[in-house]
């Protein structure tokens, strides 16, 4: 993942990072321009790295500026277990990530979003890299 551009940054006890995550109710977190910075806290699950990582890869590609932060939610899980061989994902590791993704799909949902707006429509538009 280093390679590919990314820093992360473990939010131990006591550190800014570790604060502001708790306040933001998440485990990892994509930051800085084009979500190259990622923060985990300590022994970070592998989904929860990987997720991140591929929020830097949607911002790489300008999908994070086209999409609304929700749908990206919705959209980087649906890859990860679409994916779950070539990411190496555990089938523990994707029944988790069917939870998470429909809980982003319920807070989509609540947000506003429709059905299809959350899990077809394809965001036309989208720059290409």
């Amino acid at each position: 993942m280093k390679a590919k551009g990314r820093t992360f940054v473990i939010a131990s006890e006591g550190s800014e990072e570790l604060a502001y995550m708790e306040r933001m109710k998440v485990n990892a977190l994509a930051r800085g321009e084009g979500s190259t910075e990622i923060w985990l806290k300590e022994r970070p699950h592998k989904i929860a790295a990987l997720e991140e990582f591929l929020h830097g890869s949607q911002a790489n590609h300008g999908w994070l500026a086209a999409m609304p932060e929700e749908i990206a939610e919705v959209k980087v899980k649906d890859f990860m277990l679409r994916h779950q061989k070539l990411l190496g994902l555990s089938e523990n590791d994707c029944s988790v990530l069917k939870v998470m993704k429909q809980r982003e799909i319920e807070y989509a949902m609540r947000r506003g979003f429709t059905q299809y707006e959350i899990e077809v429509k394809r965001w036309l538009g989208l720059p290409s890299k």
